[in-house]
């Protein structure tokens, strides 16, 4: 797969979970099971588009990172495995991903049939797979040890990679705010940067 291609789908993927989730979700951060299926129903519109967008999003910007981390093969065989296993970890991030951020569309359709409380447990179930965050930050440290030894980017992105999935994981295990924004959201940013530098072909 060309670099333009691979670029392309690391800046549409961010561009299509955090960019919508900030600009256009609804906000069910803090929110129970039974009250985001009330939020939800009360913006059906507005919670399918995102879910749709959403699951996009997730698709583009996974795929895109496990090609990136195949296209890394080198005479290197350490960063060879860094970024083989990563690649894998990030690949297995798609069908979890898109059934998480995807979990609000049957949830609505569950309750308009049988009630908001069928909904909802749709809802709560999908949340156990927020654990499929282990299988990002792992996969994006590994890459990032891959560009390192690489020195690929001039061995900045690589080293940003790390530093983001370590904070993610700590936050993962404290609940710290302060690692939360710089981890989970350097992650993001730093693939969105990512694509950019891929699609300009730029080392």
């Amino acid at each position: 797969m060309s670099s333009k291609v691979i670029g392309s789908m690391l800046i549409l993927g961010p561009i299509l979970t955090m960019g919508v989730w900030i600009l256009y979700s609804i906000d069910t951060e803090v929110l129970s099971p039974s009250d985001t299926m009330i939020a939800i129903l009360a913006d059906t519109n507005k919670a399918v588009i995102s879910s749709i967008l959403n699951m996009f999003g997730v698709m583009s910007m996974f795929t895109g990172l496990y090609f990136l981390a195949k296209s890394l093969k080198s005479d290197n065989s350490v960063s060879n495995h860094f970024s083989e296993i990563g690649g894998l970890f990030l690949l297995l991030c798609v069908p979890l991903w898109v059934v998480l951020v995807g979990a609000w569309m049957p949830a609505i359709d569950a309750a308009e049939q049988f009630g908001n409380d069928v909904g909802a447990t749709i809802i709560a179930s999908s949340t156990a797979l927020q654990m499929g965050g282990i299988l990002m930050v792992v996969g994006l440290f590994m890459l990032g040890i891959s560009l390192t030894l690489l020195r690929k980017y001039k061995g900045i992105i690589g080293i940003l990679f790390i530093i983001a999935s370590v904070f993610a994981f700590i936050d993962m295990i404290f609940n710290i705010e302060i690692f939360t924004a710089i981890g989970w959201m350097g992650m993001f940013l730093m693939t969105f940067v990512t694509g950019i530098l891929t699609v300009m072909n730029k080392e």
